[in-house]
């Protein structure tokens, strides 16, 4: 029986399970839905593990103790590292401080060796581009998660898709989305963004935030408590429903195991009480 798959928006005879948002970055197993496997696989080494090894996000993965399907706990390392006299050795990061493993001796470095007073940091990359590669993809499969076939027919989801599929050789051109990711700093005033940012945030925890308006719609995520971007695309968004648990959109919080599902009223209410206090 063939499935439909957002990710490719096409059917497919070969569907596999997706987590929206990686175990290993705070996901959870109801969190999911059925895209076509081989793309699951491409999207999953491409865009999910880039992000997942992303150095920075590998500091909120240690202090979440957040781990995958293999149950490892990975923490932040730089492997091509080396000591003020040239030794090479791997600076391990974590809650209890830095590491250096020295990789002459093959045995870490006392830290009572002055030598590890100082480290040399080569190789450390860290890309923009994966965090709206991410953002897109949670986008789309959340946006048909939560909408079903209305998302497909009124949102112009190919505008996430070319975003999710971008690389260095096929950068979207002539784009109708609004993308900000993580190192975004808007000004004072930019009340409407704020927003987005704080209501990500709340929980420390990974999310999901989907805020139509009249005529675009919007995706801000975040993960493990950091604010990962924002997308926003054209749609018809008057079809989409707006009562209850859809009031002014709808936000997902994956938080202490847990799935929470509720209107961006119920949080915009939330945060409103937050503030009178």
């Amino acid at each position: 029986m063939k499935t439909y798959c957002i990710y490719s928006d096409k059917m497919t005879s070969d569907p596999s399970r997706e987590h929206i948002i990686p175990l290993c970055l705070g996901g959870h197993d109801d969190f999911v839905i059925n895209v076509d496997r081989k793309i699951n696989c491409d999207i999953g080494s491409k865009v999910d593990g880039r992000l997942s090894n992303d150095f920075l996000i590998l500091f909120d993965r240690d202090r979440a103790a957040a781990q995958g399907h293999s149950g490892k706990h990975l923490r932040p390392v730089v492997k091509r590292a080396s000591l003020k006299d040239g030794t090479p050795v791997h600076a391990i990061f974590g809650k209890d401080g830095l590491g250096i493993f020295d990789l002459k001796e093959m045995a870490p470095l006392e830290r009572s060796d002055s030598r590890g007073q100082t480290i040399e940091l080569r190789n450390i990359s860290i890309s923009a581009d994966i965090d709206m590669m991410f953002v897109a993809k949670v986008a789309l499969a959340a946006g048909y998660f939560v909408y079903g076939e209305i998302f497909r027919k009124y949102v112009d989801h190919s505008e996430f898709r070319l975003i999710m599929n971008m690389d260095e050789t096929n950068l979207p051109t002539n784009s109708m989305a609004l993308a900000y990711n993580r190192f975004y700093e808007p000004s004072d005033d930019d009340i409407n963004f704020h927003i987005k940012r704080i209501a990500t945030g709340l929980g420390a925890c990974s999310s999901v935030i989907i805020l139509p308006s009249q005529n675009r719609f919007g995706v801000s995520v975040g993960v493990l408590g950091r604010f990962l971007g924002f997308i926003s695309v054209p749609a018809e968004s008057k079809h989409l429903p707006n009562e209850g648990a859809y009031r002014y959109g709808h936000c997902i919080y994956l938080q202490d195991g847990q799935l929470y599902r509720c209107s961006f009223d119920h949080v915009r209410k939330k945060m409103i009480e937050m503030t009178a206090r």
